[in-house]
């Protein structure tokens, strides 16, 4: 920081405060533009255990996943696409990302709290685990859950609106019709969905693995299937069982997915909802004023 205080002939107090975004210093464009060109120029990386010291502030964000033994490629393409979109945000807001993976059975968190992490994002959280988990963060450390619904005002939750797109995807006529999901470890949501579609509950598969897959398209009665996941659906697709599927996009990725194929995609993202969210509760840290806690994705 001397070094670029130096070449830009300011203090290092300025440059210090271009560089952490302080809002109430003004600062002239020109000068914020020539130190972070220097920045660029000589190569600055922030120290961030100084950083931490001097704003009492780690800059961690926790994203933690629940997972489980042969997790299905689905799955994981669903955990890539919303992690990599809300990293990339995280990253150009000046967080620093760490990523932890938990057994969805048997969490261990200490780690994870020794960390001190600024917020917490939880994704699909099994119902019966989700107290042991969040009680090991404290008061004031926004702990946002993806995918996952738990009857709880205090937690905050972003959830795709299957109830919309379930409706868009069911045909006039939903005789022979099936629908195909995705298995979650948070068994509330996937009661939700099936709540959420006047289907019987035989002609429901919630898929866990590809062998299970394979079995319902071998035994196959139905003529038309909804499906939540385009890899799901991709592979539904190859083999030529239905006359005509539906598919709710779930990964942000519908382009893997045939021309005669009906595509249901979310107009928002989930990622920079989830996002915009967490800035919103570390700037509003006042939990009791606060009524929603369920945002769902249209």
């Amino acid at each position: 920081m001397k070094d670029i205080a130096r070449e830009a002939n300011v203090s290092v107090a300025t440059v210090s405060y271009v560089l952490n975004n302080v809002e109430n210093q003004t600062i002239p464009e020109k000068t914020r533009c020539q130190i972070m060109q220097l920045v660029k120029e000589l190569n600055y990386i922030p120290n961030l255990a100084a950083r931490s010291l001097s704003k009492k502030k780690t800059g961690l964000v926790g994203v933690l996943i629940n997972t489980s033994a042969n997790m299905p490629f689905w799955k994981r393409h669903n955990y890539f696409s919303f992690i990599e979109s809300l990293e990339r945000r995280l990253t150009k807001a000046g967080y620093h990302t760490l990523l932890y993976t938990l057994d969805a059975d048997h969490p261990s968190l200490d780690i994870i709290v020794e960390r001190k992490l600024e917020a917490v994002f939880l994704i699909d959280v099994k119902d019966d685990a989700f107290y042991s988990i969040s009680a090991h963060f404290i008061e004031g450390v926004p702990l946002i859950l993806i995918d996952s619904l738990i009857e709880d005002k205090l937690f905050k939750q972003v959830l795709f609106d299957y109830h919309s797109v379930l409706q868009a995807a069911l045909p006039e006529s939903p005789a022979q019709t099936c629908l195909i999901m995705e298995s979650y470890n948070n068994s509330a949501l996937s009661l939700a969905i099936m709540a959420d579609i006047p289907l019987p509950k035989e002609a429901i598969f919630i898929i866990h693995d590809l062998d299970e897959l394979n079995a319902v398209l071998h035994q196959n009665t139905y003529k038309k299937a909804i499906v939540i996941n385009e890899f799901m659906g991709n592979h539904i697709e190859k083999a030529g069982v239905f006359e005509h599927i539906s598919v709710i996009c779930t990964c942000s990725c519908p382009e893997i997915l045939g021309e005669i194929t009906h595509k249901i995609v979310f107009k928002e993202d989930k990622a920079a909802a989830a996002f915009a969210l967490m800035e919103d509760l570390l700037q509003n840290v006042d939990y009791s004023v606060q009524t929603i806690n369920r945002y769902y994705i249209k």
